[in-house]
């Protein structure tokens, strides 16, 4: 780009391959260039680096006489120009480089989205869909109603929307406004899935075999996790936590606590899980080889389970197989089903929905029906040699009888890994332990209204949100010992 047939014919320098910058180039420069401030300095002339630019007749000075400078660096295409700035309108280009100053740090400042992302045949909401910033560490996963809050973009940034049974879809984003997203569903094949009545089983042991080459390696990140507990259809309890995690893929190592919230509706009766996000976090992984105790899918126990391949998801990379696991033998004891999401070509696992059967657990109360479950993760290897945990859910289903009285607590939970970090492994983590009481980790930390306000982590469903405000309208929200 030359940018001396932008300038008036009297106002072009008389140095070889050198021009001064004039107002009328400006606005050029600020729609190519990417800036980057440099230390500054007084006075100087523009210099052409670009082999654009042809040796000038009439040098006075001849071109080695350098002179003091500003620099700005802009970038277009393959050519690399050092802007400097003429002594004699130094007064001007001041006030040009410290209005670029102020519109770089206006550009760069992190912006906040929130959107919507619904099927776009049925416009029904899609939970769990990944979104992640295309080139970042951030991203974040879509809630029971489809709604996501995403931060920390640099305007314009391309965001990336997965799920395992949608066509994946990439959009750039130029402002923050709210997004309406509607995903593709991917073709459904089932014309092959009888062919071969025993690949489903060769498909999960070459995932677990491939899965146990990592199992020693640790993954670190940020988490936001929910806890809302219901009885009989009403809200009565939330727990809200943020965690540094340390993770693998079997399951959540280690954890730090690091802000809490927690509030309960005093209504007469009342339930609390004092340890739900130890069931979470034990089945935050995909790879249960070291449990002792009830039967899980483990490559040693895979004759034990009917393993049937339901359907194919086509996706444009490979195909997904959707791998359904069920236990055969006794259903009086503690037993997992699990439906595994695998490619079909690199064998890894991208989503995994476990249905949990006769749970162990003491409950203080009458209990004619055994505690059960349902938990589904989500798995995301962009940024990792093999998927790691992005998020996952859970929720516990009890029937209880108290002095004649029916209850039916709902206990539901939600950890999200919203940014993968790897400085956080010098940290000290408290190991995971069945031990640890949710309650004892928020009372071991004060309550910071300022942190939770406008908080654009935590976002909630409908149901989430209607409990969340009653509950802050009345000031109910602090720790379990000084709500």
């Amino acid at each position: 780009m030359d940018l001396r047939n932008n300038l008036p014919k009297n106002e072009l320098s008389t140095y070889r391959g050198e021009i001064p910058i004039h107002p009328s180039v400006w606005t050029q420069i600020l729609a190519n260039a990417i800036f980057l401030p440099l230390p500054p300095r007084r006075g100087g002339y523009a210099k052409c680096l670009s082999a654009t630019c042809p040796p000038l007749e009439g040098d006075s000075r001849g071109r080695n006489e350098m002179y003091p400078h500003d620099r700005i660096y802009w970038e277009r295409g393959a050519n690399l120009t050092t802007i400097k700035q003429h002594n004699n309108s130094t007064s001007i280009m001041r006030h040009y480089f410290l209005f670029l100053l102020l519109m770089t740090c206006t550009v760069a400042k992190a912006q906040t989205i929130q959107g919507k992302i619904v099927d776009e045949t049925t416009g029904e909401a899609i939970p769990f869909v990944s979104i992640g910033i295309v080139g970042t560490n951030i991203s974040t996963v879509t809630n029971d109603a489809g709604e996501f809050i995403l931060k920390g973009l640099n305007l314009p940034a391309k965001l990336r929307y997965s799920h395992v049974s949608y066509l994946l879809l990439e959009n750039e984003i130029n402002a923050a406004n709210n997004l309406f997203v509607k995903l593709k569903p991917a073709a459904i094949n089932l014309k092959t899935v009888v062919v071969d009545p025993y690949r489903g089983q060769r498909l999960v042991k070459a995932a677990l075999e491939k899965a146990t080459q990592f199992q020693k390696e640790s993954f670190h990140g940020n988490a936001f996790y929910r806890q809302l507990t219901s009885i009989n259809g009403k809200p009565s309890q939330i727990y809200e936590l943020f965690y540094d995690l340390e993770f693998n893929v079997s399951k959540v190592k280690g954890w730090l606590a690091k802000q809490s919230r927690f509030a309960e509706l005093n209504e007469g009766v009342s339930f609390s899980m004092s340890n739900q996000s130890y069931l979470t976090f034990a089945l935050a992984g995909y790879l249960f080889e070291d449990r002792k105790s009830g039967k899980f899918v483990t490559l040693k126990s895979l004759k034990d389970f009917e393993i049937t391949i339901e359907k194919y998801i086509e996706q444009k990379e490979q195909d997904i197989a959707v791998v359904s696991c069920k236990y055969k033998g006794s259903k009086k004891h503690f037993y997992i089903n699990s439906t595994y999401y695998i490619g079909v070509e690199d064998t890894n696992v991208y989503r995994l929905e476990n249905s949990i059967f006769n749970l162990p657990m003491t409950i203080n109360v009458t209990s004619k029906i055994p505690p059960a479950g349902t938990t589904i993760a989500t798995f995301n290897g962009a940024k990792t040699d093999i998927p790691i945990l992005e998020s996952i859910s859970s929720k516990l289903y009890l029937n209880l009888n108290i002095r004649g009285r029916a209850l039916n607590p709902v206990i539901s939970s939600m950890l999200t890994v919203f940014q993968l970090d790897k400085n956080l492994k010098t940290q000290k983590f408290t190991e995971l332990n069945r031990k640890v009481q949710d309650k004892a980790i928020i009372e071991s930390i004060a309550y910071q209204p300022d942190f939770w306000k406008d908080n654009p982590i935590v976002k909630q469903t409908a149901l989430e949100d209607s409990f969340i405000k009653m509950m802050e309208s009345k000031s109910a929200f602090g720790t379990m010992i000084d709500p």
